[in-house]
């Protein structure tokens, strides 16, 4: 099993804070509806977004700290705005 991302102590809280979070559950939640919408396995979605599938399947985990390059690939792969990754869903 691997072992947890080591963080610098000093930013640590930033990881557990709600909004942090929140941002990342909806990023999450949004990537695997779209994958799922197109019918795409996590592979395929990763090749499409030029990324790799264990940094797709990160994202979906809500396990990494995504940077913006990340983030437009996953726009450009899935042919979205960014703003449809974060929308609040019911």
């Amino acid at each position: 099993m691997p072992q947890p991302r080591r963080r610098r102590p000093e930013r640590a809280a930033q990881y557990e804070s709600a909004a942090y979070r929140d941002l990342q559950a909806r990023l999450a939640a949004a990537v695997r509806r779209l994958r799922e919408e197109k019918g795409w396995t996590q592979e395929e979605a990763a090749h499409r977004c030029g990324m790799t599938t264990r940094l797709l399947q990160c994202v979906e985990g809500e396990d990494v700290n995504t940077t913006f390059t990340t983030l437009a690939r996953i726009c450009e792969g899935f042919e979205v705005d960014v703003t449809q990754l974060f929308e609040r869903r019911r």
